[in-house]
C-alpha cells in the first residue's frame, strides 16, 4: 500500500465527519481535533475551512446585533407567538 493510499479518506469516514459536523457544540471540538491531528490533508483542509466559516458567521451575527439592535428586537417580537406575549 503506497503512502497516497494510506491518506485517502473513505466515504464512511466522510459520512462520520459530516455527522459530527452537524452536532452543535461537538462540531467545534471535532473540527479543532481534526485540524490539529488529522494525517489526511483533505480532512485537515476541511476542518480549517469549517473553523473559518464558524468564525466569519459569529462575527457577522455579532455585528448585526451591534449595528441593528432595534430591527432584530422587532423581528424577534414578530416571530414570537401571540400567546407568549403577556396582555397589558
Amino acid at each position: 500500500m503506497s503512502a497516497s493510499e494510506k491518506r485517502r479518506v473513505s466515504v464512511i469516514n466522510w459520512l462520520g465527519t459530516l455527522i459530527l459536523y452537524a452536532i452543535p457544540g461537538v462540531n467545534l471540538i471535532a473540527l479543532i481535533l481534526m485540524a490539529s491531528l488529522s494525517k489526511a490533508q483533505a480532512k485537515r483542509a476541511f476542518a480549517i475551512a469549517g473553523i473559518l466559516l464558524m468564525i466569519v458567521t459569529a462575527l457577522l451575527i455579532a455585528s448585526a446585533f451591534l449595528f441593528f439592535p432595534e430591527q432584530l428586537l422587532r423581528f424577534a417580537e414578530w416571530l414570537r407567538p401571540e400567546a407568549a406575549v403577556p396582555a397589558p
